[in-house]
């Protein structure tokens, strides 16, 4: 780790770093161009960004693949809990025949985030299809949390209704986001806000203890003294509680696109796709699914490009979009050559 952190101050002290931080500072939202990156240097370079600026950095990836391989590189070189990833809420992207309760956890999750550290940096790792669909209003998921406090009283027939009514499935055990079971004084929660379920522990209606369990092996895995129970985002929201998710970031996040006529490509596939599937839905469809398409919860590729406008935004590939660099930062890079373990001409490379 303290190579990482002494290649992470090389790039911090960099000239071309103090510019492209002043660019991002500048009263108005600057276009940038950075070319002349090989291998993850894009991933050194954001977050040298981030530590040196403390802005909020948004990567729009070419694909969940590649944007999966950016994260875990960010997960490496920055704290993991400011690194949080933005997929889509379908089992395969661009195929919206089946939901995927995961998915719809780390998008919440990533959403709650930046809405609770509001004024303090993150980092969202995402791409094209993820970005098409619209989220839910921060300040509504606020006002439509369950709270339960360790020591209040909790009645199971209150909670239950509460529960199938925010959309949560109830089960014998639950495995993910959405269900909820109860066995004598026992109640089991998995949110759509956090990465473990919740295991409340009742003395007739009075909370006992609250804590966090992994489902697998039903091991305990922390103590708390309250959760929030965030509903299903899929259900119970109108179109017109939904919005783009550049809509609920600081006016001062950084976006990068790595590709833009890529991500215009791939927007405009996302909408000629889901309006297909939309005219083709049947009786046997998941309701939720019904829902989602009924409510159009998509944004246009040309209303995704007037949104991200409002940001500084950087790009790593010349494109023929509207967004046009007006200032260009080059790092004259070159991959490291094949040296087939012959270890002298390494030394010699190094050196």
């Amino acid at each position: 780790m303290k190579n990482l952190e002494k290649l992470l101050d090389k790039y911090k002290n960099d000239q071309r770093l103090e510019q492209l931080a002043s660019l991002c500072q500048s009263d108005n939202p600057s276009r940038i161009m950075i070319d002349g990156m090989v291998g993850a240097q894009d991933s050194f370079i954001l977050a040298a960004l981030f530590d040196e600026t403390g802005y909020s950095q948004v990567f729009i990836a070419n694909d969940k693949e590649e944007a999966a391989y950016f994260q875990n590189t960010l997960d490496l070189i920055i704290d993991k809990p400011k690194v949080h990833f933005f997929p889509d809420s379908f089992k395969r992207p661009m195929v919206y025949e089946e939901l995927n309760n995961l998915n719809v956890l780390d998008r919440t999750e990533a959403v709650n985030r930046i809405n609770y550290y509001n004024g303090e940096g993150q980092i969202l790792v995402t791409y094209p299809e993820a970005i098409f669909e619209k989220v839910v209003d921060p300040k509504l998921l606020e006002d439509n949390k369950i709270e339960i406090n360790k020591g209040e009283s909790l009645d199971v027939d209150t909670i239950i209704e509460v529960l199938v009514e925010y959309g949560f499935e109830r089960v014998d055990f639950v495995y993910e986001p959405g269900q909820f079971s109860i066995r004598g004084g026992i109640v089991d929660i998995f949110s759509y806000g956090n990465e473990w379920p919740y295991r409340i522990e009742l003395f007739d209606e009075e909370i006992e203890s609250i804590r966090t369990f992994n489902p697998t092996n039903q091991l305990s895995l922390k103590n708390i003294e309250r959760v929030s129970i965030i509903p299903n985002i899929n259900k119970g929201f109108s179109q017109e509680e939904k919005v783009p998710l550049f809509s609920v970031l600081s006016k001062q996040t950084v976006v990068w696109i790595r590709d833009v006529d890529m991500v215009i490509d791939k927007l405009q596939n996302c909408l000629e796709k889901s309006e297909a599937f939309a005219q083709n839905m049947n009786i046997s469809t998941d309701e939720e699914l019904k829902k989602l398409f009924d409510e159009r919860a998509f944004i246009y590729p040309n209303e995704v490009l007037d949104s991200i406008s409002e940001f500084n935004v950087i790009i790593t590939k010349k494109s023929q979009a509207k967004i046009k660099a007006d200032a260009t930062i080059s790092y004259n890079a070159s991959p490291q050559p094949s040296f087939n373990k012959n270890f002298k001409l390494l030394i010699e490379d190094l050196e």
